[in-house]
């Protein structure tokens, strides 16, 4: 414990809060170029988090191509079922992004998740 409080002193809270920042700006700008996408909880002042639906996929379908594709998110209601009813929805498939994560870790994430949309195409 005391060695990773360290390594986050050594980086420094600011540079990681905009690193983390920057990844969910990239991330939200390469998923807004995926047809039916539909964000939940967008705000500049908020965690590394995206919260999204793809069309009519069901989120647990999206998390368990995704996962196949070595992918990990979490999907369903995130403990907030009396949001989730307020908005209409059973969930949503949720990514975070954390100081260790690339942008390019980010192009593969918006890329699978096109991927899995393209799955679903009629």
């Amino acid at each position: 414990m005391a060695e990773a409080l360290n390594y986050v002193s050594r980086l420094g809270i600011e540079a990681i809060a905009a690193h983390e920042h920057e990844l969910l700006r990239y991330a939200v700008e390469g998923l807004q170029t995926i047809e039916g996408i539909r964000f939940f909880g967008q705000s500049e002042e908020k965690s590394s988090v995206v919260s999204f639906l793809v069309g009519d996929i069901h989120h647990y379908d999206m998390g368990m191509l995704l996962d196949r594709l070595g992918i990990a998110v979490r999907t369903g209601h995130h403990c907030a079922q009396p949001l989730m009813q307020r908005l209409g929805i059973e969930g949503t498939v949720r990514a975070s992004f954390a100081f260790y994560n690339t942008k390019a870790e980010v192009e593969t994430f918006v890329e699978s998740v096109e991927r899995v949309r393209k799955m679903f195409d009629k």
